[in-house]
């Protein structure tokens, strides 16, 4: 070995390297300038021979080191130029590809100082798996975090599963990795490997994966996220200039597995009912597979991060919101991260949350299943989110011991559906005891900014839907159901409904005609504090059944007088106090005929009498259809 490549290339880091625990190959392997020119070395442990091809074509041999499978050249100047690397195996097979190791790494300094403090919170853009182009050379840019490792390499489809190939380069002040392979693209499957100082080796996935196998102990994919071209600028405009507490906002639950094809047929039934958001949610398929999820990784049909974007794109091309269920089981694996304290942990966490806000143009973050060690993760989280983009919706639900109120900029109501459920579930003739669980949790205070989960199905929140809590009687379901969405429509809070919710025809259109009810009238969305917006009438009538109450506006006009009967039986001449003189003009009746309805006392319209009522100044008679929800303007 000549005494120039032995000032580069010691004994104790060759035999490091060739016995898998070098850290920092890029000390022993690549080019190095030294006074008297340049060395460049390189490491396979099946060669037998190398050479270094320059630029112009030149063949310079390399000399083994050791008696092992690294080989050196020195240069006698200083020249940068570009070179590849000649291989020749046992079998006589040759390769030839450019040295990763002659490639400086993308991690600034400055990066990894932020890293090390927890506060990098787009750690994500160099982290993983990143397709780039060094210079004139493509190839994949890899980065792991690895604690206490002795070796970390990166192994895939591409060097056979073999950690002694591609040996990751260990940062000087944190417990970074990271390594450029030339000539690598997206599709191909990788892995980390792992070996501890106690000797024992794992292969993981990559925590920052954007795509991972549908197979339990699977390989990540590598993928290009820069390659996507959005078309939102305006959507994201208007919400980051707009005012969601003054503006409607109706959700529409939809399942990912429901999303099986790209074509747009959710977003056309969504824009169609009048909803202003979907929201998704999860499914746990992938865990029944033993497989669990990566933090970066989308839940979508097709399991590739584009098919998702498209998705929220077109969704925002008609005006449409989407945000994104934080299930249970990521918050619990979340938690527990958090709870650790390692800076590097919790910034991982919270640079998770933005990535789906930067890559994904989430326009909202919804939790669900929250335990009372949530909180602590659940508020820096707000507090980085809310820095980043205050537009972007935080919504959660009450935590046993916390004052959440005003913590979530929407906090699920638990309450509301479920006394309606409860009312419902019981026989008639023992309703009138039950009356109270319709009307008493509108009595604990301002609900308005609140979301009121109207589905359909089975889940965590409700046990069962509307239909099935009302028992067997003479009258449809149907109509309980549709008297029950127009009462739910009527208290203060926004309203998220599943996408099949309203399945049957007459019921869907009695949902699309309160939405657009709800959207044109500023009384049902827009909170002033100021201002109540919701005012009993009466909600004690428990022996007439009938509920009512009104939804003022900000401005004093257009607001909304609400009659609900949830008896059996008609109320002719029903008499309501209303608060001033004047002309009530319905303008909705969940009993009407394009509504599957018997279309009774349809197009109503009555002028208040100086009649004192209700504790009201004025009244006006009608008449109320059975199980029915009558709408006035005023």
């Amino acid at each position: 070995m000549r005494y120039e490549i032995s000032e580069v290339v010691k004994k104790d880091q060759v035999m490091e390297l060739v016995f898998g625990n070098c850290s920092k190959p890029k000390d022993l392997l690549g080019r190095h300038f030294i006074l008297q020119g340049q060395v460049i070395s390189a490491y396979h442990p099946d060669a037998v021979k190398m050479e270094v091809i320059s630029e112009d074509g030149e063949h310079y041999p390399m000399d083994t080191v050791e008696r092992q499978p690294v080989f050196s050249l020195f240069l006698p100047h200083k020249r940068p130029f570009s070179y590849q690397i000649h291989m020749t195996f046992h079998d006589g097979n040759t390769y030839i590809s450019s040295d990763p190791y002659s490639y400086e790494g993308l991690i600034t300094e400055e990066e990894e100082k932020l890293f090390s403090k927890g506060n990098w919170t787009e750690v994500y853009h160099k982290m993983g798996c990143h397709k780039v182009k060094l210079g004139n050379t493509e190839g994949m840019y890899f980065a792991v975090w690895a604690p206490g490792a002795r070796r970390v390499s990166v192994v895939g489809d591409f060097n056979y599963w073999n950690g002694m190939l591609y040996p990751m380069h260990k940062m000087e002040n944190s417990d970074i990795f990271e390594l450029f392979i030339p000539g690598l693209s997206c599709g191909q499957f990788y892995k980390f490997e792992i070996k501890n100082v106690q000797g024992d080796i794992i292969q993981m996935v990559d925590p920052y994966a954007v795509m991972n196998e549908e197979k339990e102990n699977g390989a990540s994919r590598m993928f290009d996220l820069g390659r996507f071209r959005w078309e939102d600028s305006r959507w994201l405009s208007k919400r980051y200039h707009g005012n969601v507490f003054k503006t409607p906002m109706s959700v529409c639950e939809v399942r990912i597995s429901e999303l099986d094809s790209p074509d747009e047929k959710v977003q056309e039934i969504v824009q169609d009912m009048g909803h202003t958001h979907i929201l998704l949610r999860g499914t746990p398929e992938r865990a029944k597979l033993g497989v669990e999820r990566g933090f970066f990784e989308p839940a979508f049909y097709g399991n590739t991060p584009d098919t998702m974007r498209f998705f929220v794109n077109r969704s925002h091309k008609r005006n449409i919101g989407v945000m994104l269920e934080i299930s249970p089981e990521y918050l619990t694996r979340a938690v527990h991260l958090f709870e650790k304290k390692h800076p590097q942990a919790v910034n991982y966490l919270l640079a998770n949350i933005l990535f789906w806000i930067k890559e994904y143009h989430i326009d909202g973050f919804v939790f669900r299943g929250l335990s009372e060690n949530s909180s602590d993760f659940l508020e820096k989280a707000k507090e980085v989110i809310k820095k980043e983009d205050n537009s972007v919706l935080f919504i959660g639900e009450e935590i046993k011991g916390k004052q959440t109120r005003d913590f979530f900029d929407f906090e699920w109501n638990m309450e509301l559906k479920a006394g309606v459920e409860e009312y419902l579930g019981t026989d008639f003739e023992k309703r009138q005891g039950k009356y109270f669980c319709l009307s008493q949790p509108l009595m604990k205070g301002d609900f308005s900014n609140t979301l009121l989960l109207l589905n359909k199905e089975k889940n965590n929140l409700f046990d069962e839907s509307l239909i099935d809590k009302k028992p067997s009687c003479d009258y449809d379901k149907l109509t309980g159901v549709r008297m029950s969405y127009g009462y739910l429509m009527g208290v203060p809070g926004r309203k998220a409904w599943d996408l099949h919710s309203h399945e049957n025809i007459s019921s869907q259109e009695y949902v699309k005609s309160l939405i657009r009810i709800y959207q044109e009238y500023p009384a049902l969305y827009e909170y002033d504090p100021l201002r109540a917006s919701f005012e009993w009438i009466n909600g004690m009538d428990a022996e007439s059944s009938v509920l009512r109450f009104m939804r003022k506006s900000p401005s004093g006009r257009d607001n909304l007088l609400f009659i609900c009967n949830f008896g059996t039986e008609e109320k002719e001449n029903c008499q309501v106090g209303v608060p001033k003189a004047g002309k009530y003009t319905m303008i909705s009746n969940s009993d009407a005929v394009e509504f599957g309805g018997e279309g009774r006392d349809e197009h109503q319209e009555v002028q208040a009498v100086s009649e004192c009522w209700d504790l009201r100044p004025y009244s006006i008679k009608i008449s109320v259809p059975p199980l029915a929800t009558l709408i006035f303007k005023f």
